[in-house]
């Protein structure tokens, strides 16, 4: 991921107690949203860029509710969130999508965890079809109710389970995400 995108919106997260409005990847991401079962007192942690060899991928705003004070509360599994991401590729079809959520759930869950929550992946999976530019996945995430899935605003699929969920968080906060992007998605958490 180039730095030269990431450090501008850290630097803006860094300076305010809470992120201001942010445009990452010519898609602008409100400062505060509302989500349905968690009412609107999600605010913007932090966006930032996924380039995958180079090549823009998606784009991701992190929203968080006040209450959320570090990435490991919230890899915990016990938090709400959405995390928003808009697709920045021309296209890409389902099966290279597939790939790509394979991948990402493998390097997230690790060899350990990821037999546990296979038919939970293979699920989410299924939700998706071809990724088009700048189409729009809202991932809002309830522990009690578990994930909601959007695509373009309309209801794509739900995934309970906490286990599986962490794994979900773990593929854009956990150790094997790119460490500018995860900053950048963290960067209210770490001004708090």
């Amino acid at each position: 991921m180039s730095t030269t995108r990431v450090l501008p919106l850290l630097l803006s997260c860094l300076l305010g107690a809470q992120a201001s409005a942010a445009t990452v990847g010519g898609h602008d991401f409100p400062d505060r949203i509302s989500v349905p079962g968690v009412g609107t007192n999600l605010r913007l942690s932090g966006a930032a860029v996924f380039d995958r060899n180079y090549v823009p991928f998606y784009a991701a705003a992190l929203y968080l509710p006040v209450s959320v004070r570090s990435s490991e509360q919230l890899l915990s599994g016990m938090s709400p969130y959405r995390m928003t991401l808009v697709w920045q590729i021309p296209a890409l079809d389902a099966g290279r999508v597939d790939e790509y959520w394979r991948k990402a759930f493998t390097d997230a869950a690790g060899a350990d965890r990821l037999p546990r929550i296979r038919s939970q992946v293979e699920r989410f999976i299924d939700i998706f079809d071809d990724a088009r530019h700048g189409q729009t996945v809202l991932f809002d995430y309830i522990p009690d109710a578990g994930m909601r899935i959007y695509i373009d605003d309309k209801p794509a699929g739900q995934l309970a389970g906490v286990e599986f969920n962490k794994a979900l968080t773990s593929i854009w906060l956990g150790e094997s995400a790119p460490r500018d992007f995860r900053t950048a998605l963290l960067a209210g958490v770490a001004a708090q």
